[in-house]
């Protein structure tokens, strides 16, 4: 038999086979499928002696041989075996189909991949860890190939596997896309846990120079070596560090795992001074471990890594048994550095414990056995970077209490500044702290000022005493500072009962907070209803504009203003709410921010000078805080009343008393619609503009 004959036997057996499937051995594919677990599709086949080849498991004989998984993941184990494994996929769909299978494990020293060609003949593609990461078609940390089937078309591939170590084959079958999202989670999950590690190994390492306690060069080294088992057992270090050398991938594992065992030996005799601590047996016992992990580091140069893993795993086993032992040892002792020690070592005991007995097959393949390590090791490095902290911290014990009482004086002094000095204060000019401020300090910014104040105050304060005078208005002030706060306000200043505050994101801020005052003043009076006290009204005034913000005094003696005539301006016009009976007066610059925010209503007050300033100046009214019954009465007269005052402005004086009139006769208790009425009943037709003294 020639070779053209020969392979076009195989290929007809290889179909004969195929077509012989019943229904349920194949695998039903679609554009819909996503994710599809395989391990309870898949026909395997136990190959001890390594020689079946291509051909012999594609006759039928040897065909018939395939045992069907009843496994979500095969788990095989240390046998070290040649498996073969049959998936045979059918299309009944009317559209062509593009897949990914995917083996999740990347720990194989040989996979070979076979795939039916159109000519009936099938092409082998052969990679590994035997092989440079550039063999891979699919460069990807696990082994990932690609199937294609056309509308009705069904096909069978192969899978050969052979690997020294332990062999788990957990198979899906992907959607494209949905592969490329989920390799990036879990390459971004990963990314930030070697992100940890590292973070870990830095730290130490600076910590290990500045203290020089050899504590943190065995802490290092062991972090190190748990770093490269995990960069081994991904897949990653094989993928972006050493692609190019197959034997370190095969060999690492054990090299690393000397290394970290050997390593946290070290580190838990120093850290635990198990000399003194534990039991010399234990003792001893340990320190052959440190020279038998020692030695392992060196059996790859003369070991397969059939026998080279198996004794790293062996030999890993009783270091998770004795280093609990000892910290449990040391902790009954009461030996304080053993606290976060049996903790860190619980969760790594448990991990570890976890993912040993995955690799000899006691477990299977979970969420816990395949990522419990990396959750494990994370914590259990934090835990201890913090026992090494707490080691320091016991060396530094008395220093650190002979300082206590002096930081916590400053501690206290600091706060005691901030509640007389805001922070936002500070902030604006750019210092951290009340002590790095200096005279003529002084910064320039766009801000916008309210200024609050409660009306007829004087004869309010007359009717209490001193002590009175101060509860309430500690009462009320204690209130109303909340709300500006809320608002990204800070308050620059108490003034009696006014309060000045500043905003400096926009005027918008201080609006809102000027509306929630009046709003929550109504259930502030309420309060004082039910204790016997007599209601309170509060006028606020806000503008905005450029400022000085700075410190003013003398050497021994400062303090925070804000100089500017914005400062000025906004409290003039607090002083017209009482002219015009409003809860809140804002000027012409506020309120075309207003205006863009679109969320308040306001209406234009009057044309007014005011002291300080030569022409007149525009306020306007913003009537969101007033009682629900007078901002619904604005409202329905807001369209009389601005035909009014433009009537009144453009001299038409007889328009502008029947608009007027018009307002009043619906709210009656209007003031500004009053004032206007009374500028134009006497019979006079020079407009003046009212001057506002405070």
């Amino acid at each position: 038999m020639n070779c053209k004959s020969f392979i076009l036997y195989i290929a007809f057996i290889a179909l004969f086979a195929s077509s012989s499937l019943s229904a349920e051995d194949k695998i039903h594919v679609s554009k819909d499928i996503e994710r599809l677990p395989l391990g309870k599709s898949v026909y395997y086949l136990e190959d001890p002696e390594r020689k079946l080849t291509f051909e012999d498991i594609s006759k039928p004989d040897v065909g018939s041989k395939f045992i069907k998984s009843d496994k979500d993941s095969l788990d095989f184990g240390q046998l070290n075996y040649n498996y073969w494994f049959r998936l045979t996929f059918e299309n009944d769909t009317p559209e062509s189909v593009s897949k990914l299978v995917e083996i999740n494990y990347s720990n194989i020293d040989i996979a070979q991949f076979y795939k039916p060609n159109s000519d009936g003949t099938y092409s082998k593609e052969e990679s590994g860890m035997l092989f440079p990461f550039s063999a891979r078609s699919f460069k990807n940390r696990n082994f990932v190939y690609q199937i294609e089937l056309e509308p009705g078309q069904q096909k069978t591939y192969y899978l050969m596997t052979w690997t020294s170590g332990g062999l788990n084959i957990p198979l899906t079958l992907w959607d494209k896309e949905t592969f490329s999202q989920y390799n990036a989670d879990v390459q971004h999950g990963l990314g930030l846990y070697y992100g940890v590690m590292i973070v870990m190994i830095l730290y130490n390492i600076f910590i290990f120079f500045s203290v020089r306690d050899v504590s943190y060069f065995y802490y290092v080294s062991y972090i190190l070596g748990f770093l490269g088992i995990q960069l081994v057992l991904t897949g990653h270090g094989f993928q972006y560090l050493w692609p190019a050398f197959p034997f370190l991938q095969r060999n690492f594992y054990v090299v690393f795992t000397g290394i970290c065992m050997a390593s946290v030996l070290l580190f838990t005799k120093r850290f635990l001074n198990t000399k003194d601590n534990v039991p010399k047996w234990l003792d001893k016992s340990m320190k052959i471990l440190i020279v038998a992990h020692g030695f392992i580091t060196l059996t790859p140069l003369v070991l397969p890594p059939e026998i080279t893993v198996k004794l790293a795993l062996l030999l890993t086993l009783p270091v998770l048994i004795f280093i609990p032992t000892a910290t449990v040892i040391s902790f009954l002792k009461k030996f304080r550095p053993a606290r976060y020690f049996l903790l860190a070592f619980t969760v790594l005991t448990v991990s570890g414990t976890v993912v040993v007995l995955r690799f000899i097959n006691v477990l299977g393949s979970t969420f816990l056995t395949e990522y419990g390590l990396y959750l494990g090791s994370t914590m259990e490095v934090i835990l201890l970077s913090i026992a090494l902290a707490d080691r320091i911290n016991i060396m530094k014990k008395e220093k650190e209490e002979a300082q206590a009482k002096t930081l916590e004086m400053q501690k206290i002094l600091t706060e005691s500044y901030a509640r007389f000095v805001p922070k936002d204060f500070l902030a604006n000019l750019g210092k951290d702290s009340i002590l790095d401020v200096r005279l003529g300090d002084q910064i320039q910014k766009e801000m916008a000022v309210l200024f609050s104040d409660i009306r007829s105050f004087t004869t309010l304060s007359e009717q209490m005493t001193p002590a009175e005078n101060f509860n309430f208005i500690n009462s009320y002030l204690s209130r109303m500072s909340p709300i500006i706060q809320r608002h990204n306000g800070f308050i620059d200043k108490f003034i009696g009962d006014a309060i000045m505050a500043l905003f400096q994101r926009n005027v918008i801020d201080a609006v809102s907070a000027g509306v929630e005052m009046q709003r929550y003043l109504k259930e502030y009076n309420e309060h004082r209803n039910r204790q016997g006290y007599i209601p309170i009204q509060i006028g606020v005034g806000i503008h905005s504009g450029s400022l000085m913000l700075g410190t003013i005094g003398a050497e021994e003696r400062l303090e925070g203003t804000v100089i500017s005539d914005t400062v000025n301006l906004a409290s003039r016009i607090e002083s017209l709410t009482k002219v015009y009976g409003s809860r809140i007066a804002v000027s012409e610059s506020a309120i075309e921010e207003v205006k863009k925010y679109g969320k308040f209503h306001f209406r234009f007050l009057d044309r007014v000078k005011v002291k300080g300033k030569q022409k007149p100046v525009s306020v306007y009214e913003v009537f969101d805080g007033d009682e629900p019954q007078h901002q619904d009465l604005k409202l329905k007269t807001k369209e009389s009343y601005e035909k009014g005052v433009k009537a009144f402005y453009s001299n038409s004086f007889e328009e502008a008393k029947q608009q007027f009139e018009n307002v009043i006769s619906i709210f009656p208790d209007d003031k500004a619609t009053q004032l206007y009425l009374k500028r134009l009943y006497p019979v006079t037709h020079d407009r003046k503009l009212e001057e506002v003294e405070e």
